[in-house]
């Protein structure tokens, strides 16, 4: 008895984060969608990033809490079946986690702004590589829905072509940062070799060891 009411207690959490989702689709969707279409547009035109960033107001500034909050959401759907995570506490570990590691990442380009008196080029390099995240969960929020309530198990597929998505998103987020630092700011392909290893790809290789190992 105690196990069944277990397995549906652990339903209604991915049912509450999955219907939270939803509503931040609503929200991004119903009230801010002028400025979230310019903002998962300017994944594949530079133009439609200027064009957000140059709007940068209260909408612009909610658009971005939405945007990560949705992103955080999906992922934390997606690691938690891929780790077969279904307990309340180790759920909320890993949303924690998901969170910690994007502001992590966030801290560490700011103070990198900071220590090379480079806080502009800091904050754009922030809004562009959260750019690829976010549009990358905006993507997934499908997979995420269907990984717990497809009718069939077909969880292996769908988490395969996360991982698919995934590399994609990396591959077009390293070369829009490496052709934006080259040609809009002629900063040297040495320090921008050495930011994405550092900051984009390493931490990248160290959770992938953790998730999978």
């Amino acid at each position: 008895m105690f196990a069944l009411t277990k397995i549906n207690y652990n339903q209604d959490i991915f049912f509450l984060l999955a219907i939270t989702s939803f509503l931040l689709l609503a929200l991004i969707k119903g009230l801010y969608w002028k400025h979230s279409r310019l903002f998962f547009m300017g994944v594949f035109a530079q133009r439609y990033s200027n064009q957000y960033l140059r709007e940068d107001n209260a909408f612009t500034e909610r658009v971005n809490l939405l945007t990560f909050l949705f992103m955080a959401i999906n992922f934390t759907l997606i690691l938690s079946k891929l780790q077969e995570i279904s307990d309340f506490s180790n759920i909320i570990l890993v949303f924690s986690f998901v969170i910690s590691f994007f502001l992590f990442k966030k801290t560490i380009i700011i103070l990198l702004g900071l220590l090379f008196k480079v806080v502009d080029l800091a904050k754009l390099t922030v809004f562009f590589s959260f750019l690829f995240d976010k549009t990358l969960g905006f993507v997934s929020f499908p997979i995420a829905i269907l990984l717990y309530f497809f009718s069939f198990d077909i969880s292996s597929y769908l988490l395969l072509a996360c991982l698919f998505l995934a590399i994609l998103f990396l591959i077009f987020k390293l070369f829009w940062l490496w052709k934006i630092g080259v040609s809009s700011f002629g900063l040297s392909k040495v320090y921008i070799f050495l930011y994405l290893c550092l900051v984009e790809i390493f931490p990248l290789l160290i959770l992938g060891k953790g998730v999978f190992y």
